[in-house]
């Protein structure tokens, strides 16, 4: 998400407003698109700076859509191929984050982590307050 290429083209794809504009607030750039674009990676980046090629890490669970637009999906191939093993579900033909799927996978994994065999996450999703999205 930091190649200055995608951070060019990424205003026009399904985040309603100007992701690289967020993104550049997000990471301190204020308004300062050009340098973000310029740094970000350098700055940011888990590969440049040997973070997902450390041979030890915590557990960690990737989630995301295929279609994902607004976090690249081949952001989350690169940390499987680098590294220690990680867990991953990628939900097809969804986008952001692969909601609203993702949500119940994410909470039958945790769920299990936790030994929590009775857990419902209907039950638990249904607590939560939901507006539909419109595609």
């Amino acid at each position: 998400m930091f190649d200055p290429e995608w951070l060019s083209e990424v205003n026009h794809l399904e985040y309603p407003f100007d992701l690289a504009n967020t993104l550049c607030y997000k990471f301190g750039y204020g308004d300062d698109i050009e340098s973000f674009k310029k740094e970000g990676s350098d700055r940011f980046s888990l590969l440049k700076d040997g973070t997902l090629d450390k041979p030890n890490c915590t557990r960690l669970f990737l989630v995301n859509g295929t279609e994902d637009e607004i976090f690249p999906i081949d952001d989350y191939y690169l940390c499987l191929q680098h590294g220690a093993s990680k867990e991953a579900r990628f939900v097809p033909a969804r986008k952001h984050m692969g909601e609203p799927e993702s949500f119940f996978i994410i909470l039958k994994w945790i769920y299990k982590l936790f030994g929590l065999h009775n857990a419902n996450p209907g039950a638990q999703m249904s607590t939560v307050p939901f507006k539909p999205k419109f595609e």
